[in-house]
């Protein structure tokens, strides 16, 4: 399953962690500064005594994160990435938004090798009241990342399940993408659904009201 996550991971996942446009950030950016897509600003000390300057802490990786996305069963597996996970965590360009990843595969169960399967990106927020601005950033670079290999973004949309808004990007060639907040703003989920199945709009329904 490696080979698959990343494969897709390169041209989906990543989305969230490059190009994102500039606008007003978790981290309290004002617009026009760098959000996740910039290298974490660092500011010197005004103090006399300062010997090193100001960094965003670190990205962890954590795998307990995967309890905001729609729980396994009927038929769907969920299987969490550690490395891929870290791989993308250590990009600091996600660091002023993003203080915890987790990152799963979605496939259905028996389905070898698998024709449908979501790419499920769980990410916690330093900020949770980052408005809305910052989250159609998100969404807006998530997708055009997502879409790159599959011509591009077709359209967008919106949809409410299990009581909860959900953002729909298109591809022209077929992927999916989904975004969510949760947990009061704190967690965002952003996924890919890659199949003739559309087995994200499954596992989405699974998603607790």
């Amino acid at each position: 399953m490696r080979p698959i996550l990343l494969g897709v991971l390169g041209l989906l996942v990543v989305g969230c962690t490059t190009t994102l446009p500039v606008g007003p950030s978790p981290s309290g950016s004002p617009a026009g500064q760098p959000s996740a897509s910039a290298t974490p600003s660092v500011t010197p000390s005004t103090s006399s005594d300062a010997s090193a300057p100001a960094e965003t802490p670190a990205v962890a990786s954590d795998e307990a994160l995967l309890q905001f996305a729609p729980p396994p069963g009927d038929g769907i597996a969920l299987s969490y990435d550690p490395d891929t996970t870290n791989d993308v965590a250590a990009d600091p360009r996600l660091a002023p938004d993003v203080s915890a990843l987790a990152i799963g595969l979605f496939t259905v169960t028996g389905q070898s090798p698998p024709a449908d399967f979501v790419v499920a990106s769980v990410a916690r927020l330093r900020d949770p009241s980052a408005n809305e601005d910052w989250f159609r950033a998100w969404r807006d670079s998530y997708d055009q990342s997502a879409c790159a290999a599959a011509g591009g973004v077709a359209g967008h949309a919106e949809s409410v399940i299990n009581g909860r808004t959900v953002f729909i990007g298109t591809c022209k060639a077929g992927a999916i993408t989904y975004h969510v907040r949760l947990a009061g703003g704190s967690i965002v989920l952003s996924m890919t659904s890659v199949g003739p199945a559309r087995l994200g709009e499954r596992v989405l329904k699974r998603l607790p009201a």
